[in-house]
């Protein structure tokens, strides 16, 4: 006897590939925003060369390695999602709160990365720590947005599974022996 094997979903390695490109694309622009726009905006008389010998100067060395540890396993993440949506019986939902989730939880590594180079940019030259570019609030609404898509995803697997209890309950009912037994020969 054979156990027959689930089938690969179609949708869910579409779904699980969109993911991974959404999570390596953050991890990727996380990690561009950080290094490269950021200290370029911040201090735009300089070359990019120049900020980092400059604030390696003023003792406020910017460690590219804490910036790629940090955002750097998002990377490996987000081909974990992409290798579960290729799963067997693995569905779109599934591989979908997957992505969503590491595009969610991503904001956390980027926000630490992020402040670190951002205060010693800040500390170097005397400006704001803040975001100098603007892609930090994409990076924060891309996080928000997945949170609303996790939300979704809850509401749709609940709404779903309520509805298919209840067309279960009434299959039960409608059958002959369940139907109305007050009027039953005893």
């Amino acid at each position: 006897m054979s156990v027959a094997k689930p089938e690969r979903s179609a949708a869910a390695i579409v779904v699980g590939g969109v993911g991974f490109l959404l999570v390596a694309g953050y991890a990727g622009l996380g990690m561009l925003q950080v290094l490269v726009l950021d200290p370029l905006a911040a201090v735009p008389d300089m070359t990019l060369e120049e900020i980092y010998i400059h604030a390696a100067r003023s003792n406020e060395t910017i460690h590219v390695w804490v910036v790629v540890m940090l955002l750097g396993p998002g990377l490996l993440l987000g081909l974990g999602s992409l290798v579960l949506a290729f799963r067997r019986g693995a569905t779109w939902v599934q591989s979908a709160a997957v992505a969503a989730g590491l595009l969610l939880l991503g904001g956390l590594p980027f926000f630490w990365a992020w402040f670190g180079v951002g205060m010693n940019i800040a500390d170097a030259f005397g400006t704001g720590g803040g975001d100098h570019t603007g892609w930090s609030a994409v990076m924060w609404a891309t996080s928000g947005c997945a949170a609303l898509v996790l939300l979704l995803l809850a509401v749709w697997v609940g709404v779903r599974s309520g509805v298919r209890a209840w067309w279960g309950r009434r299959a039960v009912l409608a059958q002959p022996e369940f139907a109305d037994s007050s009027h039953s020969e005893a």
